[in-house]
């Protein structure tokens, strides 16, 4: 697969980002809870805090059960998914 880059122009939760191209996509390997939920609010601040109005590099590694396209992306130097899952960790909200 290839990496693309485009800019992230909105985040829905700690692990769903909308690209410029209109493409709502999913970061593999994490599950955060949903907004309104304890945590959902704190994880979209955090993705939001990175990767807002930033260009994300990513490849598609395939569909979540969702059917959203599933990604491993980074901002700059920041790899999102590991990002997420050490903040779900240091909020306390996963072991």
């Amino acid at each position: 697969m290839s990496v693309t880059v485009e800019k992230c122009i909105g985040v829905v939760d700690g692990g769903m980002l909308i690209l410029e191209e209109l493409q709502t996509v999913t970061l593999e390997g994490v599950r955060v809870p949903r907004v309104g939920i304890a945590g959902g609010s704190a994880m979209r601040t955090v993705l939001q805090r990175c990767a807002q109005d930033q260009l994300i590099s990513y490849e598609i590694t395939g569909r979540d059960r969702m059917g959203y396209p599933s990604i491993t992306a980074k901002a700059g130097d920041v790899d999102l998914t590991l990002l997420i899952n050490q903040a779900l960790k240091d909020y306390g909200y996963t072991t």
